[in-house]
């Protein structure tokens, strides 16, 4: 494990800290949990580095957001402040919390916090936590359970990313970043894989395996733990876990649960879950891909355990509409676009496997950010094996995050670029992200994104980054079907400076 120099945990505090300062208060995870805070009756204030639309959204509902930090945020009364893993002990408004003995937590101890007053539902894995997560929730608010749920992305099936509910359950997503889930006391909990990744902070996958099993053994012996018997990395944990286990599994006759008669429709897919004790029942999803089935099986064989019929089981999963940037179509029609957060390889592949099966006849175009240098660095030669399953790939510079100086020195895209060409990748024409993309549109505009050999064309935006806004400026344009070049090249810009590469 890496070493580093992060904010240390403070001396108790709740019921319910009254006033409680946010430092990053626009990250992911900080976002929701402000809301929870708030609708527990909490006065929120926060920072954050620049402003955003989160911020705006975070002020409609009375939260104090700061743009820049400052020790002058830290307003008189505060009682906790709480940081993401990011934040160290350097930063001004830690320091003042420090000064003034005002405790601060990180995220997750603020969530362990907060699910230790419910029956906690725990959601690990590298791959597949955010949307397992929000189909739990959508499954217990079927049911009339009236859930808390804290989502690591926005879901607009319950109107948000979290939620402080009345009933007995709280669902959140566990990272393993940082050992960030080891700050959590959960009654039950799902693992949906074990893949390496984090590799900034993980020294290898044995490193990982052991924080997974840490985890799972914090689980009391009277809890449930659910595992992918798919994922051969994680079977290890059954024999590491104090709680009963269940397993799930897309193969028939596999495991405690599993799926039979697996198939594609339209936008989603359908499939018989069936129970070893012989219950079955049909599973109708508005979500494309056998991971979201996977994923699916999970929240069915936990929620089942909670006692939850079979019926409302089965009306959650079919009211489930996805998570936001996770294959979250922006534009339909001949040209269709894609926004989704995959920023690893196995994700990508799962991608990549949902975009064949929802547009079987589609030329696909991936536009590609890598996220953090240390990632590339470590995943170079499976990120272009499997984005050489597109038909077409643009690369973008990489989104710095937590990355050293040393790894920005020794890696770029240009290396990536290199290995999809020695892979015989379509290769575009222009080494500019704006004239890239224009291009892409002049295509579009000339032939409604149809050729001689496919349909139409499905542009697939990927990364963990700020592409996501770049797949939205560019959904607008193919929406409008004004194809003027200078307009995308402003909002090219706006979106993201990054430099692109094309392979």
């Amino acid at each position: 494990m890496k070493s580093d120099a992060r904010v240390r945990s403070g001396s108790d505090v709740p019921a319910w800290a009254q006033k409680v300062h946010v430092v990053g208060i626009g990250g992911s995870g900080l976002r929701g949990m402000v809301q929870l805070l708030n609708q527990r009756g909490s006065q929120v204030s926060g920072s954050e580095m620049a402003e955003s639309p989160v911020l705006d959204r975070l002020r409609s509902i009375n939260i104090d957001c700061r743009v820049g930090h400052d020790e002058m945020n830290l307003a008189k009364g505060v009682k906790l402040v709480v940081v993401s893993a990011a934040v160290d002990a350097s930063n001004p408004e830690v320091k003042a919390a420090r000064s003034r003995s005002i405790p601060v937590w990180k995220y997750a101890q603020c969530l362990g916090r907060l699910m230790a007053e419910k029956n906690g539902i725990a959601v690990a894995g590298t791959h597949g936590k955010t949307t397992t997560t929000a189909m739990i929730a959508q499954v217990l608010e079927s049911a009339r359970l009236d859930p808390s749920f804290l989502i690591g992305g926005d879901y607009p099936g319950l109107g948000g990313s979290a939620r402080w509910g009345s009933g007995p359950h709280f669902v959140a997503e566990a990272c393993e970043y940082d050992r960030s889930f080891l700050n959590l006391t959960p009654h039950a909990a799902i693992v949906t894989n074990v893949d390496e990744d984090h590799v900034d902070y993980f020294d290898s996958l044995k490193d990982i395996r052991k924080a997974f099993g840490d985890f799972v053994g914090r689980l009391p012996t009277d809890g449930l733990l659910v595992l992918n018997h798919d994922d051969p990395s994680s079977r290890y944990l059954r024999d590491l876990s104090r709680s009963h286990v269940v397993s799930c599994s897309l193969r028939p006759r596999v495991g405690d649960w599993w799926a039979e008669e697996l198939n594609h429709f339209g936008i989603g897919c359908r499939f018989i879950a069936v129970h070893s004790s012989g219950e079955r029942f049909m599973v109708q999803l508005s979500v494309p891909g056998r991971h979201n089935a996977r994923n699916a099986l999970s929240a069915i064989a936990i929620c089942r355990a909670m006692g939850v019929s079979l019926g409302d089981i089965s009306e959650g999963l079919e009211a489930f509409t996805g998570v936001r940037r996770r294959f979250d179509i922006l534009a339909r029609g001949p040209v269709v676009v894609v926004d989704d957060y995959a920023h690893h390889p196995t994700e990508i592949k799962a991608v990549l496997s949902a975009a064949r099966s929802r547009f079987p006849l589609h030329r696909l175009v991936a536009v590609f950010q890598p996220h953090q240098h240390s990632r590339l660095k470590r995943f170079r030669e499976d990120f272009a094996a499997v984005l050489s399953g597109f038909d077409r790939v643009l690369v973008m510079d990489v989104f710095r995050a937590r990355d050293s100086d040393e790894d920005a020195r020794l890696v770029r895209s240009d290396s990536l670029v290199e290995l999809l060409t020695a892979r015989g990748a379509s290769v575009a024409s222009s080494p500019q992200l704006e004239d890239g993309l224009c291009e892409l549109l002049r295509e579009v505009s000339r032939d409604g994104g149809t050729d001689g050999d496919h349909p139409g064309t499905a542009v697939i935006f990927m990364g963990a980054g700020d592409i996501t806004e770049l797949a939205k400026y560019f959904a607008a344009h193919v929406k409008k079907g004004t194809f003027q070049d200078e307009s995308l090249k402003a909002a090219t810009t706006q979106a993201s400076r990054s430099r692109v590469l094309s392979a």
